[in-house]
């Protein structure tokens, strides 16, 4: 079946603004003939008159104005097509669906989100917030474009780009005895350490950053969240590990004391970001991500 082109809509549309053939020639810029056989040719696709000829003007037909009623919207959206595939032929612009893990989003999102803001204003950032876990099943299925991950962390098929790497500092009570300036690895006790539930990465990465095995006798004290876990250890439930990017002074509470840790490798996690391996916009995530270099955790 033989269906309208936009040439023929836009000389159709062309005659309506202007009544004259001539005119509608000149501003489709196109002989006459060549527009009066696309009309032509459109009629006999539509099996209907849409012009009435005169010898001055050109008028439409009663089905030939609602031709051009669609044509008009049709022609407005393949223009707004074209306009949007240009825009996003520029780096980092139209929409990036980047899915982050709760012990980022809340520390890095309020600085990055103004640098990106500036640095690629075209840039229609859509957030998601979850686990690793899920993040990665969304990435998979193409529900998401771009997670912001802690590594070290498995991920078959997909590309890491590590941004930077931070250090976990020992968070305790000052009000729960002595406590030092600072710890060793050794000298964490297994069964005083606070941890996130099971499902946040950040529990594993301070486990096996620290080699720590958790006893089977253990009482169970865990957090969905790192404010929670950092105000049961101020109120004396124990220590915990915290990312160096947690540990801005003006997001912890008074009464917290940080240790750093004075091992010759002390424990850290590492801060990246992952896509789709063959993804298209690599280098789009590419440029995301020496622009992400840039911040530092404290």
């Amino acid at each position: 079946m033989h269906r309208p082109t936009l040439k023929q809509l836009s000389y159709l549309t062309a005659i309506h603004d202007h009544g004259s053939f001539i005119k509608a020639a000149e501003d489709c810029a196109v002989t006459q003939s060549t527009l009066s056989a696309g009309i032509k040719e459109l009629e006999t696709i539509l099996g209907q008159s849409l012009v009435i000829r005169g010898r001055k003007a050109a008028n439409l037909t009663p089905f030939g104005l609602e031709v051009v009623e669609s044509a008009e919207k049709i022609l407005e959206d393949i223009d707004r097509i074209v306009a949007r595939s240009h825009l996003l032929n520029q780096p980092l612009s139209g929409p990036l669906r980047l899915g982050i893990i709760p012990t980022i989003a809340p520390y890095m999102l309020p600085e990055i989100l103004p640098m990106l803001t500036e640095k690629f204003p075209r840039l229609e950032l859509q957030l998601h917030e979850d686990m690793t876990d899920r993040l990665l099943e969304s990435l998979r299925k193409s529900q998401l474009d771009l997670l912001l991950l802690a590594f070290p962390y498995e991920t078959p098929g997909m590309s890491q780009y590590i941004l930077f790497e931070e250090k976990f500092y020992a968070a305790a009570s000052q009000h729960a005895g002595p406590v030092e300036n600072s710890i060793n690895i050794k000298n964490l006790r297994a069964e005083k350490l606070l941890l996130l539930e099971d499902g946040h990465c950040l529990r594993d990465h301070a486990l096996s950053a620290c080699d720590l095995q958790l006893p089977k006798t253990r009482k169970t004290f865990s957090a969905t969240s790192l404010p929670t876990l950092i105000q049961m250890v101020l109120h004396g439930y124990g220590i915990t590990l915290l990312p160096e990017m947690a540990c801005r002074p003006d997001t912890l509470p008074s009464g917290l004391r940080l240790m750093p840790f004075t091992d010759k490798h002390p424990p850290t996690r590492q801060i990246g970001l992952c896509w789709r391996r063959g993804d298209p916009r690599k280098r789009d995530y590419e440029t995301l991500a020496n622009t992400l270099k840039t911040y530092t955790p404290t």
